[in-house]
């Protein structure tokens, strides 16, 4: 089996994580807070992955590092990378 890319590898995280996201959302099941770091581990790591491979990387300005939230502020920071 030949070895993933970076970006192909951060796909395949990211796609993982929110196959388990909707699971969970769709049957009501739970997911631990250990599960939960671990998803928001494997979406910092993609996303910096993606950023790394951007020709023009955007300004990451306030942006935190994962594991630094402090809680849902009921928005996505996704919308920082559009800007």
């Amino acid at each position: 089996m030949p070895q993933l890319s970076r970006r192909d590898w951060a796909t395949m995280n990211l796609e993982n994580v929110r196959d388990q996201l909707l699971d969970a959302a769709a049957f009501g099941k739970y997911l631990p807070p250990e599960q939960l770091e671990h998803a928001a581990g494997k979406i910092g790591e993609g996303l910096r992955v993606f950023l790394e491979l951007t020709p023009d990387p955007v300004e990451l300005g306030d942006i935190e590092a994962p594991g630094s939230a402090k809680g849902c502020q009921g928005q996505s920071s996704i919308r920082e990378f559009h800007r």
